[in-house]
């Protein structure tokens, strides 16, 4: 064992198994509260919600409006529908993200118990290799997802782009979405530059509730994994000697534990 690995298993593990989700979600008020959450923390995290929702709201509404409405080239319409879906999948996964908050908070508590009660070292580093695969998947989402997303939509919009406007040529800003020219008038300054920033915040919002989604199911999956491979440990022990005259009641643990990770 490592002098890294010994120091995290003097600490609480499960905290830096679930650092990064923390992080993640407390960026967009997902996180779920707890006993010791405070009356602050709540109003703040409600204020997160409403801005979040606002600004995928304000990306995903003037696009619809742009499409239907607006757009006349059936090429263009059709290459909306790509940014205009991961906005809106996005919104889909933030409302599933809050509706199971009971869930995710339930799933947390359960996590902090498993690393409470098993109190040998080899289990704990057991647990603790599998906590550790599980943050760095997560953090592999967190890089990819927001460094291809957001720096396609940088180059997107900082790239100029010339349209002809009666017999003027105008520069213009192509946002990430494209938005309905009756809301945002994206060839005049500083109105495409505010759309730009604000349609960028708002990919950063919909890549985090994305990323949170996945690492979440990362972590989780991870550490019933790292719970199965303690329960082989426990039965492989059952084989010594001078466990012989507990084996049942280390069996009844056994199947009790087992029917823990199941749930």
């Amino acid at each position: 064992m490592t002098v890294n690995d010994h120091v995290m298993l003097q600490r609480d593990a499960s905290d830096y198994s679930i650092q990064l989700n923390r992080w993640l979600l407390k960026l967009v008020g997902a996180w779920p509260s707890s006993a010791s959450t405070t009356v602050r923390d709540k109003v703040f995290s409600t204020i997160l919600i409403i801005i979040c929702y606002s600004l995928i709201a304000y990306t995903v509404i003037p696009c619809i409006l742009n499409i239907l409405f607006e757009e006349t080239d059936v090429q263009k319409k059709l290459k909306a529908i790509g940014p205009l879906s991961h906005w809106c999948m996005g919104g889909m996964n933030y409302f599933s993200l809050l509706f199971r908050r009971r869930d995710i908070h339930r799933c947390v508590e359960h996590m902090k118990t498993d690393w409470r009660t098993v109190i040998e070292i080899g289990d704990r580093q057991v647990m603790l290799k599998y906590a550790k695969v599980g943050r760095f998947v997560a953090g592999l989402c967190a890089i990819f997802m927001h460094g291809g997303v957001f720096s396609h939509s940088v180059l997107q919009g900082t790239t100029p782009t010339f349209e002809c406007i009666g017999n003027v040529s105008v520069s213009v800003h192509v946002l990430p979405c494209p938005s309905y020219s009756k809301f945002v008038d994206t060839t005049k300054s500083p109105a495409g530059e505010i759309a730009l920033t604000l349609q960028l915040i708002s990919s950063i919002v919909v890549n985090s509730v994305t990323v949170g989604a996945c690492s979440l199911a990362a972590v989780f999956a991870m550490h019933a994994c790292g719970q199965l491979n303690v329960l082989m440990r426990w039965l492989d022990q059952l084989d010594d000697r001078k466990q012989q005259s507990t084996v049942q009641h280390r069996l009844a643990i056994i199947v009790e534990h087992h029917l823990r990770i199941l749930r």
